[in-house]
């Protein structure tokens, strides 16, 4: 009787596993952004071999597609310019209306805490005017947010932990504040186009659990922890947050990648640009895009601990643009804490992704895309003379003292120096007294230089520099 009622709940569970209705990723939801005038994926699982239909209420085409032996389905959808909010039907005979959805501009934002830090902040880190951001947010419903929840694994996942979310007073606090106002900036500038920020961060990761394990063994080596799951520290392991949170990403359509990391990769500075160069061209050979935007940030000054690179890394940081095309970095030299590695002025640095993202992106190039680089220098009377790139918007305010120079002579010690920009001009003169001859300059060359205020007329900072290459560690 026991075996006769046993092989009844079998037969019963298989027939309705045969009905079931088909299965979608959490990325395909209720109130999603599907990136505009594409080609996008639509898919999900499905029991093998049978047909599924996908229909969308902005043209009202129908596509198609047949299971494969393991259930998956893909099909490609055709999306008009942004609006919203339509339907998608999806049916294997018993069908899934996704609904609220909207079309327009979709970015995949990563990184370690910097961007984890959610707009609400947290204890004893507070964001700054955090009230403000959330009383304002129901006036955006058209930003939609997808947090990835934390997640390791050794293969690719298939499917992530997370759901959408409209911008709202009850939601907008557990958005990543600094794509958050990068989505604001963005839709404000677009004219109100719709967009999607999916943010996958963990905080204290390291680039290496963001790669995978082919494209890490191509690297040089390296000091790194073993591969393994039951790692007290996740954060310092390769390759597991790749598997776990960006792989069942890479079917979503986007525009492009905001990455805000490197703090606890500082130690790596001299092959951080090799790895993160690597790092993007797999995202973009997995989106199946080498030309998908990458734009990233300055990690944030802060009080390091004595001996560490920090200023090093932001060089490494600037330098690695040229390893990677279609890139951009964005100054936080401004907005640092000394005694507090996540700083609570997050809205200047989406601010300034949207900046670089309009210009490099969105087409408009009147707008600088980044703060004034480092070019040049000559050394005459006793002055040095500083040139930069980027600085149509010019290097600062006229008469206005300028904070965080040093300059050395041929014995390489630094004194604070005065500076001010030469009139009408792309460059800054800095002396000191006490430096009769001058050999090298530095501009808030240091883990953390208080009152740093070079910056354009857009109030884009000047990025940390030096004129040497004296790899003495601040």
């Amino acid at each position: 009787m026991k075996k006769k009622l046993m092989l009844i709940v079998l037969l019963c569970a298989a027939a309705t596993g045969l009905t079931a209705k088909v299965k979608l990723p959490s990325l395909m939801g209720d109130g999603m952004v599907l990136q505009q005038q594409s080609q996008v994926n639509i898919w999900g699982w499905a029991d093998p071999g049978k047909k599924v239909t996908v229909a969308t209420s902005w043209d009202e085409n129908s596509y198609a597609a047949m299971a494969a032996d393991d259930g998956s389905w893909i099909v490609k959808v055709k999306t008009p310019a942004w609006g919203g909010p339509y339907t998608i039907d999806i049916s294997d005979g018993e069908p899934v209306t996704l609904k609220n959805v909207m079309i327009g501009e979709v970015w995949v934002c990563s990184g370690q805490s910097n961007m984890q830090y959610r707009v609400r902040g947290s204890i004893n880190q507070h964001m700054e005017n955090t009230a403000e951001t959330v009383l304002s947010s129901g006036k955006y419903p058209q930003i939609r947010s997808f947090w990835v929840k934390s997640a390791r694994a050794l293969e690719p996942k298939q499917d992530c932990a997370g759901e959408w979310e409209v911008s709202s007073p009850q939601c907008v606090g557990m958005f990543s504040a600094v794509a958050y106002f990068f989505a604001r900036h963005l839709t404000d500038a677009l004219g109100g186009v719709p967009v999607g920020i999916i943010t996958a961060s963990y905080g204290g990761s390291r680039i290496e659990s963001w790669i995978d394990r082919p494209t890490l063994d191509k690297l040089p080596p390296f000091p790194r922890d073993s591969i393994r799951l039951d790692n007290p520290r996740p954060q310092d392991v390769p390759t597991l947050f790749y598997y776990g949170m960006i792989a069942p990403l890479t079917n979503y359509t986007a525009r492009g990648f905001i990455w805000y990391q490197g703090e606890s990769s500082r130690s790596h500075y001299k092959l951080y640009p090799q790895m993160q160069a690597a790092m993007v061209n797999l995202w973009r050979e997995k989106w199946g895009n080498p030309e998908m935007p990458f734009y990233y940030v300055q990690i944030a000054p802060y009080g390091y601990k004595e001996g560490t690179p920090a200023a090093l890394f932001m060089e490494a940081q600037v330098k690695a643009q040229s390893l990677i095309p279609h890139s951009g970095i964005v100054g936080t030299t401004d907005v640092g804490e000394e005694k507090c590695g996540h700083p609570g002025r997050k809205e200047p640095v989406g601010q300034r992704l949207a900046l670089l993202a309009l210009s490099k992106t969105y087409g408009m190039s009147e707008i600088p895309p980044t703060g004034p680089i480092y070019k040049s220098v000559v050394f005459e009377k006793g002055k040095a003379i500083v040139s930069f790139d980027n600085a149509t918007q010019g290097v600062g305010k006229m008469l206005m003292p300028l904070e965080g120079f040093e300059i050395a002579g041929a014995d390489r010690k630094f004194y604070p120096a005065e500076a001010r920009v030469v009139n009408r001009k792309q460059m800054v003169e800095v002396w000191s007294d006490q430096v009769p001859e001058p050999v090298a300059v530095r501009y808030a060359f240091r883990g953390y230089v208080k009152g740093a205020n070079l910056k354009n007329h857009y109030g884009q900072p000047v990025f940390p520099f030096r004129t040497d290459d004296w790899d003495d560690i601040r």
